[in-house]
C-alpha cells in the first residue's frame, strides 16, 4: 500500500505531500481547462472528432478486457473513467502541440515527472523519508483506514529495508486492529471473503 497511507514520507500522505498533491492537481486542473478551451477555439473539427473517438476507443476497451475481482483496488467505472480520461489528455496534448509547437508537449512532460506517483516512486527508490504516518482514533473515518490499509500495501513492497518493512507491518496490523475494535462482523466479512493484502474491506465495513 503505498503512496497514500501508511507508506513512508517520501512516498506517502505526510501532510507535506498531501499539499504538493492538492497544488500539482489543481495546477493540471487550470492546464487541462486551458487546453481543452485552446483546443476548441484552434483545433480543426477533424482533429477533434479524433480525439472524440479515442476516448470512446480507450473507455470501450478497458470495459471490456477489465477483469478486477471483488477486492480489486480500482472498480470497473473507475477505470473506464481513467482510461477516457487518459484518452482526452492525451489526444487534447498532441492536438495543441501540433498547433502551438513543442512547447506544449514539454509542459506536459514536466506536469507527468512532477506528479506525486513519479515523485513517491523516485522518493522510495532513494530512501527518502521512513517515518510512518498513522491514521486512527475518531478523528479518522473507516474510509481513511481502509484507504490506508489499501496504499500501505505499495509502500510495504517499496521498502528498501528490514526495519521499514516491520514499521509498515506493524503499521498494517494496527490498521487492522482499529478495524476490527470498530466493525468486528464486518472485518470477519471481509477477512472471509478470500480476501487479499491489497483488497479493500471498505464495502464491508460501517463507514464511521
Amino acid at each position: 500500500m503505498g503512496p497514500p497511507g501508511f507508506s513512508s514520507e517520501g512516498a506517502g500522505a505526510s501532510p507535506r505531500l498531501a499539499l504538493y498533491r492538492t497544488v500539482w492537481r489543481t495546477l493540471c486542473g487550470v492546464f487541462v481547462a486551458f487546453g481543452v478551451v485552446a483546443a476548441g477555439l484552434l483545433l480543426p473539427a477533424d482533429i477533434l472528432v479524433v480525439g472524440l473517438l479515442a476516448v470512446v476507443v480507450a473507455a470501450g476497451t478497458a470495459f471490456s478486457l477489465y477483469e478486477g475481482g471483488e477486492t480489486a483496488r480500482w472498480r470497473r467505472g473507475q477505470v473506464v473513467i481513467a482510461a477516457a480520461a487518459g484518452a482526452a489528455v492525451l489526444s487534447l496534448v498532441v492536438g495543441v502541440t501540433v498547433v502551438l509547437g513543442l512547447s506544449v508537449l514539454w509542459l506536459a512532460v514536466l506536469l507527468t515527472a512532477a506528479s506525486p506517483p513519479v515523485v513517491g516512486w523516485c522518493s522510495a527508490r532513494l530512501g527518502v523519508g521512513g517515518q510512518l504516518v498513522r491514521l486512527d482514533g475518531p478523528t479518522h473515518s473507516t474510509a481513511d483506514l481502509c484507504r490506508q490499509w489499501r496504499d500501505s500495501y505499495e509502500a510495504l513492497r517499496q521498502a528498501r529495508t528490514a526495519n521499514q518493512r516491520l514499521r509498515i507491518v506493524m503499521e498494517r496490523q494496527h490498521c487492522l486492529d482499529e478495524l476490527g475494535r470498530r466493525d468486528p462482523e464486518g472485518l470477519q466479512a471481509w477477512l472471509s471473503s478470500s480476501a487479499s493484502a491489497a483488497g479493500d474491506p471498505a464495502r464491508f465495513l460501517r463507514n464511521s
